[in-house]
């Protein structure tokens, strides 16, 4: 399915009529779901482009600002489905916190498809599942959003605890960093500038390195997780692997950092997993969660995502 910017009649006439010039003038004529012509940069001039096919496990979304490349990959021996997003980015577009309802944003929950619909984004995971620690009064992490401080509570030294609280800053340039869960205050993110800090853990992928004794410690036990990474500030990978379904036994943290490095992260944050992990395109849930024979079975209700673009239309609704 395509769309763009003058709707989805104009843009297949203006797809056909290109396809044709450039047939005419021997060259490629555009395949289906190839971008069309960019900058020298990579992205479009105006405008934006849309694609999806969920048969073959294909989106793609292009615009000024942001390109997202979505592939459903499966390793049968492995028993594994995973589906991996690379997103480069220019002009201030950034990954950040997404909540359900600003004003009550740690105890107002909807499902994920409704959150990234009813704020136009165009690609979303689910984040840390903090909220649930607050409702719950246990040690939340340290917790930035918008450049506020939601929690100053973290793991002690010597926790064995899941998730350990390892954190992933984001900042308004694009960077990424991560940090262990008690290697800073609330208030040194701050001073760093830091827009949001996310805490779940463990790290997947720090200076490009596993530290493989923290990894077999947390999360070495096959479940659906979903991590996001950086190549570099403006260019991103997230993965979401599925699990708990007889296609995809699931993946461990250390399989998961694994996936992170060999396509070239620098880092990468563990976030929450099990039935609350997702992705999202243009506000559709793209993966399956597990223990659910149903293709429409929507991960848990949440606070917040963590997402990136913003759309003024996005496709069709899942069941809610």
């Amino acid at each position: 399915m395509i769309f763009g910017k003058t709707g989805k009649k104009g843009v297949l006439f203006w797809l056909a009529t290109a396809a044709v010039f450039f047939f005419a003038l021997g060259g490629p004529a555009l395949g289906e779901g190839e971008f069309p012509q960019t900058d020298e940069s990579g992205f479009l001039a105006e405008g934006e482009f849309v694609y999806e096919n969920p048969d073959q496990g294909v989106w793609r979304y292009l615009s000024p600002t942001l390109r997202v490349e979505i592939f459903r990959r499966q390793d049968e021996e492995q028993r594994l489905v995973w589906t991996e997003a690379e997103i480069f980015t220019r002009q201030g577009e950034r990954f950040h916190m997404i909540p359900y309802m600003a004003e009550k944003r740690m105890a107002r929950m909807a499902r994920p498809p409704v959150i990234a619909r009813e704020n136009g984004v165009v690609f979303a995971v689910n984040s840390d599942y903090a909220h649930l620690r607050i409702q719950q009064k246990i040690r939340p992490g340290i917790l930035i959003r918008d450049g506020e401080i939601i929690s100053k509570q973290t793991r002690t030294e010597n926790s064995t605890k899941y998730p350990n609280l390892d954190t992933l800053a984001l900042f308004p340039d694009g960077d990424m960093q991560v940090f262990r869960f008690n290697e800073h205050k609330a208030e040194d993110y701050l001073a760093m500038g830091a827009a949001d800090v996310l805490a779940f853990g463990p790290i997947l992928l720090r200076d490009g390195q596993m530290d493989e004794d923290i990894l077999a410690k947390y999360g070495h036990y096959k479940e659906p997780r979903t991590g996001v990474g950086m190549v570099e500030p403006g260019h991103y990978f997230a993965i979401m692997a599925e699990g708990r379904h007889e296609d995809s036994k699931g993946i461990s943290t250390l399989g998961l950092a694994k996936l992170f490095q060999q396509k070239g992260c620098t880092l990468a944050l563990n976030l929450d997993g099990g039935q609350s992990a997702t992705m999202l395109f243009m506000g559709r849930q793209i993966i399956r969660v597990g223990q659910s024979e149903s293709a429409n079975a929507q991960a848990r209700s949440t606070a917040e995502l963590l997402g990136i673009g913003h759309t003024d239309r996005t496709l069709a609704e899942d069941a809610d």
